[in-house]
């Protein structure tokens, strides 16, 4: 669903600085997606909040915003999956009447995850507005990661640039503003309505742009038969980025907030600071290397259909083979220089985030990791454009395993290893993912024809 990212690429090669730059911040905002408002929220929030808040409920705010994302990420990393399948189908036929009522049929899927959340609000430890406030957060931050599938079609980047800033804006704003007079429940009340406001804007700008005359649709459903495997690679990939967090938040160190809240502090800051690194990994991958692959590979499947030559045939899967090798190249060199430049200003990086000067080399090994995570990322995308989703779960799960046992035995040999497991795991699972995309790609015209029934 490479959608809006060619109209971005038209934008960044108009030969303009102004329309290049306009291009790439655009696709930062949109590929960075809604988890980009949590950590601009914990950045600011961690310091202004620290002026009229109480230590105690300071240290439980940044809990909460931190479990409350670890969790709607979790919970909506298989769904994505699924519903990206569904779309991309509807739009393969030119469907695009399907993707509204598709959003509004997402939209049900609150109902699921309310109950999910239920058993919080009835016996969490913790004031009944607190739950309330909490469980909305929860519900509101899943329900917008799985409409950034749907953005991801859009042709009109301008409007989805402006909801998602105005979201981002608007969610710090009313957290300071209430957070003033009305202590941690005013904090955590605007936040919540921020992210509320963003996700009634999110369906309103997919309702203006494709619209129908259908009400909800519940079709995507159905794929949950046939195509249960991506929802397991989606969950495999979003347990593989928070495993690391979780066991440090239970390893010596650890610091207990309030209740069953537990945290470790220098690596969830860390965790946070270093996802910022990839976000023009993000920007160039949306503009240049998808695009440029997708265009191969429809023309790839174009051919087969029109039957075509072997030789053209041949000559699409050579420029998917180009468009990847080029596009990984540059990817390289981008996020090469990016972490490279955070290893550097590291000492003064960590002093801005208040971490103590022995933190400074988990902030390096977590910056390399980042983008060897980004890199797994990429590999899990590509493919599954070639629809190898037994490939993508391997790698997928050697990340979420990779990273689960060997950050277990990082906190066994002591500080000095910390941030070790989470960068092994990601270099593991981004070059096995290479190497079956390597073979995938060249082997795709007789996997394409073998594969069909006979």
């Amino acid at each position: 669903m490479a959608g809006i990212g060619f109209l971005l690429q038209a934008l960044a090669t108009e030969g303009s600085y102004t329309k290049a730059t306009m291009a790439y911040a655009s696709s930062s905002i949109i590929s960075a997606g809604p988890w980009i408002a949590g950590v601009a929220a914990l950045a600011v929030l961690r310091g202004v909040s620290a002026t009229f808040l109480r230590a105690a409920d300071h240290d439980l705010l940044f809990a909460t915003l931190v479990v409350v994302f670890a969790a709607s990420l979790l919970l909506s990393g298989g769904p994505q999956m699924l519903i990206t399948r569904y779309l991309a189908d509807r739009l393969y036929v030119e469907d695009t009447g399907a993707i509204a009522p598709t959003a509004l049929g997402s939209l049900m899927l609150l109902l699921p995850l309310a109950l999910i959340a239920l058993p919080f609000v009835l016996w969490a430890p913790f004031d009944i507005r607190y739950r309330l406030l909490t469980a909305t957060l929860f519900l509101a931050l899943t329900m917008n990661w799985l409409l950034m599938v749907f953005v991801s079609a859009s042709r009109d980047h301008w409007r989805v640039v402006m909801v998602l800033c105005s979201g981002y804006a608007l969610s710090v704003a009313l957290a300071v503003g209430l957070g003033y007079p009305f202590g941690l429940l005013g904090t955590l009340g605007g936040f919540t309505l921020g992210q509320v406001t963003e996700l009634a804007l999110l369906m309103f700008a997919i309702c203006l742009e494709f619209p129908s005359r259908n009400g909800i649709s519940f079709d995507y459903l159905s794929y949950l038969g046939p195509y249960w495997i991506l929802g397991v690679i989606g969950l495999c990939y979003m347990a593989g980025i928070w495993a690391d967090n979780v066991i440090f938040w239970f390893a010596p160190g650890n610091v207990a907030v309030q209740h069953f809240y537990h945290l470790f502090p220098p690596n969830d800051t860390v965790k946070f600071v270093v996802t910022l690194l990839t976000i023009p990994s993000s920007a160039f991958f949306l503009v240049h290397l998808e695009t440029r692959f997708y265009s191969h590979y429809r023309d790839f499947f174009q051919f087969i259909h029109r039957k075509q030559p072997l030789g053209k045939i041949n000559e699409a899967q050579e420029g998917m083979i180009a468009a990847v090798n080029a596009g990984l190249i540059a990817l390289v060199k981008l996020q090469g220089l990016v972490s490279l430049f955070m290893c550097v200003v590291a000492p003064q990086v960590a002093g801005y985030l208040g971490l103590p000067s022995q933190w400074v080399s988990l902030l390096r090994v977590e910056s390399i990791a980042a983008g060897a995570q980004f890199f797994t990322l990429v590999m899990l995308l590509l493919l599954l454009y070639l629809d190898r989703r037994r490939d993508a779960l391997l790698v997928a799960a050697t990340f979420l395993l990779g990273n689960f046992g060997l950050t277990l035995l990082t906190v066994r040999l002591g500080q000095q290893f910390y941030g070790w497991g989470y960068l092994v795991a990601a270099v593991v699972s981004a070059l096995l993912g290479w190497i079956l995309l390597r073979d995938r790609l060249k082997h795709i015209e007789f996997n394409t024809f073998m594969s069909q029934p006979l």
